[in-house]
């Protein structure tokens, strides 16, 4: 009779460590790192900062859609927020990740390259989502004041860039 105890399901037991997860699974948790991260960095933030709860942040994200209407919305707004904030990072793993099965370059550099990454989604945000999105503040997003917070985000959008390639290459790792 064969038993696995709880600790062999939990450590992966039978399960060989070179067997790659699937690559939903890969974009999934690359995303939703880097999405948790920024979160937990944005609400810790403008908690501190300017005494924001995590709903307004929530809010703000879900006002790109709603415009100034997301901030009376309640919790289904900030839900909404929410769930648009990690679809947009689930998406910029699933582009990396896409581009990894043909650039065999993000897969052997992927410390430079999620660098470069995390570059490329700070500007992509800040010049095009948020100009044509509906949130009040994406007028400010062309603002190129150089200020400790925003130097700050940016160093934070590299390392989402980072988180993002350095899942995608463990699970090269593991299928080569």
């Amino acid at each position: 009779m064969n038993t696995t105890t709880l600790r062999e399901i939990s450590l992966g037991a039978g399960r060989s460590d070179r067997e790659p997860p699937a690559a939903w699974r890969t974009v999934l948790d690359a995303g939703a790192a880097a999405a948790t991260l920024d979160m937990i960095y944005a609400c810790t933030i403008l908690y501190f900062r300017f005494g924001t709860s995590p709903q307004r942040v929530m809010q703000s994200i879900a006002s790109g859609i709603y415009g100034k209407e997301a901030y009376t919305g309640g919790w289904t707004t900030a839900a909404v927020g929410f769930v648009a904030h990690y679809f947009i990072l689930i998406v910029a793993a699933w582009w990396f990740f896409l581009a990894s099965k043909y650039l065999r370059v993000l897969r052997e550099r992927a410390v430079a390259c999620g660098i470069a990454y995390g570059v490329a989604i700070y500007c992509t945000m800040n010049f095009v989502v948020l100009p044509l999105s509906n949130a009040p503040f994406g007028s400010k997003a062309f603002d190129l004041t150089i200020s400790l917070p925003r130097v700050i985000e940016f160093g934070m959008h590299l390392v989402f860039g980072l988180i993002i390639a350095l899942v995608v290459r463990r699970y090269w790792r593991r299928a080569v």
